[in-house]
């Protein structure tokens, strides 16, 4: 649960949090930390990436209300495939598994029973 709320990181080694990312975009942080922030971007397509989208906001203000809302649509997005791998579960597998041994007795029974009017 943890994980669908923070999608602007992408794993937990990159040690880059929604803060610095959000500061770095109002151009809040120290030369120092910039930099550092920078290097860590050169070395990450996926940050780099999510960086450039940050920047395309127009409203930096917003920024926040609209990570949350990506976050309520992935979490709903989740739940509701969680739910269609549920329903395609076979719920009744116990009947299946005494439907499928029946079939097959008879199966065999009507086998013996053939070899039997033949010989």
């Amino acid at each position: 649960m943890s994980n669908l709320q923070d999608i602007l990181t992408n794993n937990p080694g990159d040690e880059l949090s929604d803060e610095e990312l959000l500061l770095y975009l109002e151009g809040k942080l120290s030369p120092e930390a910039q930099h550092a922030l920078e290097a860590k971007l050169v070395d990450s397509a996926f940050m780099n990436d999510a960086v450039e989208g940050l920047e395309a906001f127009s409203s930096k203000q917003h920024l926040n209300d609209y990570v949350l809302q990506l976050n309520k649509q992935l979490h709903q997005q989740l739940h509701t495939r969680k739910q269609q791998k549920e329903k395609r579960k076979i719920k009744d597998l116990p009947w299946l598994m005494i439907y499928v041994v029946i079939v097959l007795l008879l199966c065999i029974l009507g086998y013996v029973v053939i070899r039997m009017i033949r010989a």
